[in-house]
């Protein structure tokens, strides 16, 4: 199931393209969870990942996971963000001003490290 917070975040979802690796993430992590809630997506005026076109960030939900951490680094371990950048990541847990959540990006590069 993937749930959305509100009706902003459906309009943040609706009205823009999101990085194809970006879908297949979130997918993913469904398919993992059975549970995802978006609580943030495109935003306009952003300078970062959450503002390019196509999108290439959302944010989810950490509390709806027993252990975020764990999700996180589950992500990281399957998915690389690039190749090119080995500290960059894909799945980030943090609270950036408005609570604890898990942070999602993509790089033109990103790709799944296993089947």
């Amino acid at each position: 199931m993937i749930a959305i917070k509100d009706t902003p975040v459906l309009m943040q979802l609706m009205t823009m393209e999101y990085h194809p690796r970006l879908v297949m993430i979130v997918a993913y992590i469904t398919d993992m969870w059975d549970r995802t809630v978006i609580t943030s997506a495109y935003r306009g005026g952003d300078k970062g990942v959450h503002g390019t076109d196509p999108c290439r960030a959302v944010d989810i939900r950490s509390w709806i996971f027993s252990n975020p951490e764990k999700v996180v680094g589950r992500i990281n371990q399957d998915w690389e963000y690039d190749p090119e950048r080995p500290e960059m990541i894909v799945a980030l847990y943090h609270d950036a001003g408005s609570g604890n959540h898990i942070h999602l990006q993509v790089h033109n590069n990103t790709r799944r490290r296993r089947t």
